[in-house]
């Protein structure tokens, strides 16, 4: 009988350890779960940009496609201590327990929510957004997500994202300028934003300059990317019309096939076995200029 009651007490202490380490991994600092801003024809600073001021969206509980059963992001372990916590009768939280659930409801204005996970209510609210379709779950996990509608963030998460971008445009701005004008401008071309012949240093650095301020990662992509001479080498070779471009396809003027994408043009003229047909455009490419 001793031995069975250490047991007991044994399985008890295991499950009060496990219920600690559940609590403890819950994000304790406040939530806020925000619209997240769509392309639209309304200016960022319009008061309906997102959603008028005075307006709302109803999130409720989803139903798991194929069975029906509730999503609402509690396992059980979580459904017995919230009850707990707020008094509940038990099974209340269950999922199955649809009288419940039903007259669950989140409102969402304009400005987001904010939630404090140390209350069970919060807490309750936040679970259910986590496992809600429409919802990001984190700032990164929002670009995972390109049908996501919300985000749930923090000021930890947003200090964290805006020292990312910041630390990208740092990086952006130091390959710009240790950049010549010349690698500025293939940088433009490939990015299909091709500066002309006759285009001046300042139009260049300042064309330049304005992608490197918008959209660093594009540009950090861009010269990253291992076909990147090649991609500016075939640009030139199409401006100097001793390559073709036909729709899709890369040919040569006597209407031999160089590829039918761009892709397949570079692999082609990468490849050792076609370096005849690369230096013969490189040749071409030096008498045109």
């Amino acid at each position: 009988m001793a031995k069975k009651i250490a047991k007991k007490e044994t399985v008890s202490a295991v499950a009060e350890a496990v219920q600690v380490e559940r609590e403890s991994v819950i994000d304790t600092t406040k939530v806020t779960l925000k619209p997240i801003k769509k392309h639209g024809w309304l200016p960022d600073d319009h008061d309906g940009s997102l959603r008028y001021s005075k307006c709302f969206e109803r999130l409720t509980v989803q139903a798991t496609k194929g069975t029906g059963i509730l999503n609402t992001g509690l396992t059980e372990a979580d459904e017995k201590r919230l009850e707990k916590k707020m008094h509940m009768s038990p099974g209340t939280l269950s999922k199955y327990n649809r009288d419940y659930w039903t007259m669950f409801k989140i409102d969402v204005p304009s400005e987001g929510i904010s939630l404090d996970t140390n209350s069970p209510e919060d807490e309750v609210k936040y679970l259910v957004l986590k496992a809600h379709q429409r919802v990001a779950n984190s700032e990164m996990e929002r670009f995972d997500t390109p049908f996501a509608e919300y985000v749930m963030t923090s000021v930890e998460q947003e200090a964290k994202m805006e020292n990312k971008k910041s630390k990208l445009k740092r990086r952006a701005y130091k390959v710009f300028s240790n950049m010549s004008t010349t690698e500025m401008a293939d940088v433009l071309k490939v990015m299909g934003k091709r500066a002309g012949d006759t285009a001046s240093v300042d139009f260049i650095e300042s064309q330049l300059d304005k992608i490197v301020t918008e959209d660093p990662q594009t540009f950090i992509n861009t010269v990253e990317d291992p076909t990147f001479k090649m991609r500016a080498f075939i640009d030139d070779c199409i401006s100097s019309r001793v390559l073709v471009k036909n729709g899709t396809k890369y040919q040569l003027p006597g209407g031999d096939i160089v590829g039918y994408t761009l892709e397949q043009a570079i692999e082609y003229l990468q490849n050792p076995d076609n370096q005849e047909v690369y230096l013969d455009l490189k040749g071409k490419m030096s008498i045109a200029k």
